[in-house]
């Protein structure tokens, strides 16, 4: 008992650990950000447009956004401060009827979905919980094969990627008339609608939300070292009770009933599927030891990609970017972070030799970072489209098929009682969705009554 204590206070303190050096090194480049936003904020260039070098329109971007007309000391500007261009983000009808148009970019946009994630979720167990160089198996671990530990580099290419996907698409949509999306062609009005480069928001806003997407990024990788992919899935379906429980306790917001219940029923399936009511105390130690470590950094994820979200939104709302466009700035701000962390720590030499050692990884990376990239594009498309109800239901399914995927692949176990536990949670999150379905359709006959 004493040496799992001992084991478990080890693996957290080396956490925080790394932790803290990762992120001392991105607040080596957030700190001059702030500087320069500061310093330009406070005495600003105010030469006529014409007369604007290009520095000088760069830091007007950079600080002020699209089109400033006067100072404000918001942190974050409201779109009432600012004159915008005249560009629109058009929401299709989710009422709509299903044209034949319409219903095979439905399934182009669920295949995709599904198809991405998946495989990005079955790499991101790949990479992460199994060695490499193992003749005898192909994910059986062995002493003489080694386990990729940096979880930072992960974070690296797949904002890479996603930085190279989102400028192609954003060149595309103002040189082409038609974009090719599978067995789609879609109009450059719609590309442009997603990809529209003419509203920007402060970009300095944009590196709050990169710091604390790259920090939600390395927290899911590291959580797979601790916890199972399975146990990492279902703490993330697990959102909705974080966020009613800090509702509850920052803002004593009130919740109705069917809410409370979906959240009792998620935390009855976590309970289930942990399998503690069936161990003994001994047993149950030994996995709060093994685990914990896992869950604070599934913790670390909830509250960081909570804040992503939250702050994204917001600036979309207020200064109406694309959503490329955003997707853009935040892998450009999260490549630098993540390449400036990794350089202060001498870990691009010791990553690229464990690559040329393990030759298998470099084409497992790649894949993972291909697929997180194109799967982001199919989420805004597929949001755009047929709005965020729909998108939800095809990300639960993708959740629910992620979990039979890897206990295939990777032949997991798992007891009638988990089984029980991950049904109750999907169960839940169906029935969330449900509802929601129900109030906005009484909601649409209400106002078609009056």
């Amino acid at each position: 008992m004493f040496g799992d204590d001992v084991t478990t206070l080890t693996k957290t303190t080396d956490l925080i650990v790394v932790f803290l050096e990762n992120f001392f090194d991105y607040f080596k480049l957030f700190f001059p950000l702030l500087i320069i936003y500061k310093v330009y904020k406070r005495y600003p260039n105010k030469k006529n447009k014409g007369d604007e070098s290009f520095w000088q329109r760069f830091l007007n971007l950079y600080t002020f956004g699209t089109g400033r007309t006067d100072q404000t000391d918001s942190t974050l500007p409201t779109q009432e401060t600012y004159e915008y261009k005249n560009v629109q983000i058009p929401m299709e009808n989710e009422s709509d009827d299903f044209s034949g148009k319409k219903i095979i970019l439905f399934t182009t946009c669920f295949v995709g979905l599904q198809a991405s994630f998946l495989i990005w979720g079955v790499m991101q167990e790949r990479i992460i919980k199994y060695s490499y160089e193992n003749a005898d198996s192909k994910f059986k671990s062995k002493k003489d094969a080694e386990n990729f530990k940096n979880s930072q580099f992960l974070v690296l290419s797949n904002r890479f990627a996603g930085l190279v996907l989102s400028s192609l698409i954003m060149l595309i949509a103002n040189h082409h008339r038609f974009v090719t999306l599978g067995p789609i062609k879609l109009s450059i009005k719609f590309v442009r609608s997603i990809a529209s480069w003419q509203n920007w928001a402060p970009l300095f806003f944009c590196s709050y939300s990169s710091l604390s997407n790259v920090l939600s990024s390395w927290f899911q990788y590291e959580s797979l070292k601790y916890v199972s992919f399975t146990s990492q899935l279902l703490t993330k379906s697990s959102k909705s009770v974080f966020v009613m429980l800090t509702g509850k306790i920052v803002s004593n917001k009130t919740y109705k009933v069917h809410e409370y219940f979906s959240v009792f029923l998620i935390g009855v399936g976590i309970f289930l599927f942990s399998d503690i009511a069936t161990n003994n105390l001994k047993q149950t130690n030994q996995i709060i030891s093994t685990t914990f470590p896992g869950f604070l950094c599934l913790f670390g994820y909830l509250v960081s990609d909570s804040f992503t979200s939250t702050w994204q939104d917001n600036l979309l709302k207020s200064y109406s970017m694309s959503s490329i466009s955003l997707m853009f700035i935040t892998n450009l701000y999260s490549c630098l972070y993540t390449l400036i962390s990794l350089a202060s720590q001498g870990q691009i030499g010791e990553t690229i030799e464990f690559m040329k050692e393990h030759a298998d990884i470099t084409h497992h990376i790649v894949l993972l970072s291909v697929t997180s990239a194109i799967g982001q594009i199919f989420i805004f498309v597929t949001i755009q489209k047929f709005g965020a109800l729909i998108f939800s239901i095809m990300m639960t399914t993708r959740q629910i098929l992620s979990i039979f995927l890897s206990s295939i692949i990777f032949q997991h176990s798992m007891s009638a009682q988990s089984l029980i536990g991950i049904f109750l949670i999907f169960f839940a999150l169906f029935f969330q969705q449900y509802v929601k379905y129900r109030q906005k359709k009484q909601k649409a006959t209400q106002t078609q009554k009056l």
